[in-house]
């Protein structure tokens, strides 16, 4: 294991210095292992039953999650969601934690600005997908863990960045301050989740959560105004909001849900196209309020050091 991360893991528990020959924690003896590459807090229990759900059920939608992103038209999207995030990086990151990183894509691009990037997950299964997706790239390391609790030490990283993470997450407001405490003073987290402001995604949420299995009552949506306010609750200031994703989500990003694009000549020019009308959308007022996300850039302030 590199030695420069007796410097950055921390017991996601207690905090202290990890003993790394005995594989535990080296004052409340919480155990870990590390796993084909990837450093596993979640073997030792101590889940709550949101958490073991969301394991497995990640298990079994591991492959299709790589799936959902294999066409030409899916990686116009993903591209699009992805550069929200790049657009508000710091000049020259140092550490970048990707919370909730899944199989990956987002790190991806975070190891192009990044001097190293750290992906975390809850989900063995997808952080694998990840590692097999990425290689053997340097600049990764892949952890395993809950977001409640990160196994971080304190104002280590430049950036925090949420995918569409949270609303996975057993009590969000919890990730949140954990992001805020790992964060550098000034730092940055970049995140975006459902956008329950629209009345376009909160019926159909609704009925899928109910009907399909790999959806329920956990997956949640945020309304704009109680959400920007729980993220300066926990320490920061919003620096940047940004609606997006009318078409483009639901029809290049969900193809295992919503099949049609696989079904239209020059898809990826069309997903080109749909991007395109998705920002026009977003500067239109009424209408960019209904968009399938909503995008936040906030900084750590610095009472909160």
């Amino acid at each position: 294991m590199d030695k420069r991360l007796n410097a950055v893991l921390r017991c996601p528990e207690c905090k202290s210095e990890l003993d790394w020959e005995e594989r535990k924690c080296s004052s409340c003896s919480k155990a870990f292992s590390i796993d084909r590459g990837i450093v596993d807090f979640t073997a030792s229990g101590g889940l709550k039953k949101q958490h073991q759900a969301e394991i497995d059920l990640h298990k079994e939608l591991s492959d299709e999650y790589g799936k959902r992103y294999s066409t030409d038209f899916s990686e116009v999207y993903s591209r699009y969601w992805n550069q929200q995030f790049l657009g508000h990086l710091p000049p020259d990151p140092g550490y970048i934690l990707d919370c909730g990183c899944g199989d990956g894509d987002l790190a991806r691009d975070l190891c192009l600005r990044g001097q190293r990037v750290f992906g975390m997950d809850i989900s063995k299964a997808m952080l694998l997908q990840g590692k097999a997706r990425l290689g053997d790239n340097e600049k990764m390391e892949w952890i395993a863990c809950p977001g409640e609790k990160m196994p971080f030490s304190s104002a280590i990283f430049d950036v925090v960045c949420f995918r569409g993470s949270l609303h996975h997450m057993a009590n969000e407001r919890a990730a949140l301050e954990e992001a805020n405490r790992v964060l550098k003073a000034g730092g940055t987290l970049l995140l975006s989740e459902p956008n329950d402001d629209s009345i376009l995604l909160r019926l159909p949420r609704r009925i899928v959560n109910r009907r399909m299995a790999r959806f329920g009552n956990d997956h949640k949506a945020f309304r704009s105004k109680p959400w920007l306010q729980a993220i300066e609750a926990a320490g920061f200031q919003i620096n940047a909001t940004k609606y997006f994703s009318f078409l483009s989500q639901p029809l290049c990003g969900m193809s295992d849900l919503l099949p049609i694009m696989k079904w239209i000549p020059a898809a990826e020019s069309v997903a080109r196209g749909l991007v395109a009308v998705d920002e026009v959308c977003s500067r239109i007022p009424l209408i960019r309020s209904q968009s399938f996300d909503l995008f936040v850039a906030a900084s750590k302030t610095d009472s909160c050091e």
